[in-house]
């Protein structure tokens, strides 16, 4: 995991904690759940190009995201956030070029492959890939 170009964790932050995904629907938040869950701090999810309110369907939504609603990544939530968490290299590099002045606090978790089309068993091995990444943080 690593702020974009760069290796190493960085140290814990004790604040908001934000991960970002392209469409906030399954792995910005699902990590943002299990981040709560393990860690005990309420983490945070958004999409570089989330539709606000956008969802899963019913058919592979996880118990985790049954209410959960996807949101626009914004100016004001990344300067909220102590740290951003990016599900992929990519996003980290768009974010830290858009937004240089938060590129101290944006990292890149391990690439997780978007599971889009690829039905529930899809899903559940992405969730595990999160799951196993997430264990491991800070």
């Amino acid at each position: 995991m690593s702020r974009a170009g760069t290796t190493g964790m960085p140290q814990r932050v004790d604040g908001m904690i934000l991960f970002v995904d392209y469409n906030d629907v399954f792995r910005a938040p699902m990590a943002a759940a299990l981040y709560t869950q393990k860690h005990g701090r309420r983490a945070y999810s958004a999409g570089v190009y989330a539709e606000e309110g956008a969802q899963l369907g019913d058919a592979i939504r996880p118990k985790q995201l049954r209410t959960h609603l996807a949101r626009q990544l914004s100016a004001s939530m990344l300067a909220k956030a102590d740290e951003i968490w990016c599900v992929t290299a990519a996003i980290a590099r768009h974010l830290t070029e858009e937004h240089p002045e938060a590129s101290k606090k944006i990292h890149a978790l391990p690439e997780i492959s978007d599971p889009a089309g690829s039905g529930r068993d899809g899903y559940a091995r992405c969730e595990q890939r999160i799951r196993r990444i997430v264990e491991e943080m800070p």
